[in-house]
């Protein structure tokens, strides 16, 4: 097999797809507590990396009728996201989707305010088919069979990050925050994702093993800088507009790795993304 051509400039680039991650957070003893998925060790992106519930936004995302979600104004949100209602519309609710998907965490409620159950049978067996290879699980089916209304209003837009140009899978990924809901409890799906674990930041950056990549890493940092889930989500909606971060990594003469650089760094190559 030849070598992969590693690209230099974003148009040499794979396109990003659009994806949606929640940074789902509980109270701890004054700093929040994350929600933390292992990714499977054969996964194509991550592999056994410590990542938040999310994933690549679907068509039928955007195709969720109106009496199925509440809680935000697409239109109102299209300069904090710089994108269109109908993509605003469809990232949320690819979020909440991969949130239940792969941490069993549903936000949504039947419409006349009923908590949903997400332990029944029917509904466990319907989340492992999500993420079984050639499932037929039809999303906006489910969300009319088990007449639910998602709570789009319970995730806030905190940050958007794109993949380097040098991976060969790359993501346009919108990081939302969220509040546990109450009763609520997580688990991985034991298909993409193995193991749940709750952690404060500095549990997660004082464990060895607990191998994250750039973008968690530094949302993390930013979580930490907060003693209340109220404090991280005030933040998070105080932002007029959220714009993407595109790092970039450093290669030596050999073609290695060697860091990963933001705009910030004097060594960020700036006339590159011109």
């Amino acid at each position: 097999m030849e070598p992969r051509t590693i690209p230099t400039r974003p148009d040499e680039a794979p396109e990003p797809r659009s994806a949606a991650t929640i940074v789902l957070l509980r109270e701890g003893e004054g700093v929040p507590e994350v929600l933390m998925l292992r990714r499977h060790a054969r996964s194509g992106f991550a592999a056994s990396a410590w990542v938040f519930p999310g994933g690549v936004m679907d068509p039928q995302d955007a195709q969720v009728p109106a009496h199925r979600w509440s809680g935000i104004d697409p239109d109102a949100l299209t300069s904090t996201f710089g994108a269109d209602a109908d993509r605003v519309l469809a990232l949320h609710v690819a979020a909440v989707r991969e949130t239940f998907e792969e941490a069993g965490v549903m936000l949504a409620s039947h419409p006349d305010g009923r908590p949903f159950d997400t332990d029944a049978p029917d509904v466990v067996a319907a989340r492992v088919g999500t993420n079984e290879r050639g499932s037929t699980f039809d999303w906006l089916a489910f969300l009319e069979d088990h007449d639910l209304v998602l709570d789009l209003g319970a995730v806030t837009l905190l940050s958007r990050w794109i993949t380097p140009i040098q991976e060969p899978r790359r993501y346009d990924t919108f990081f939302f925050v969220a509040r546990l809901p109450a009763g609520a409890q997580a688990s991985a799906d034991n298909v993409e994702t193995t193991e749940s674990r709750w952690v404060t930041p500095q549990q997660a950056f004082d464990d060895d093993t607990f191998f994250m990549i750039f973008p968690t890493i530094r949302t993390l940092e930013g979580v930490a800088r907060s003693r209340t889930v109220a404090d991280v989500i005030a933040a998070a909606r105080a932002q007029e507009a959220v714009h993407p971060v595109q790092p970039h990594i450093l290669m030596d003469a050999d073609g290695r790795y060697t860091d990963i650089v933001l705009p910030d760094d004097d060594r960020y190559p700036h006339e590159v993304y011109r």
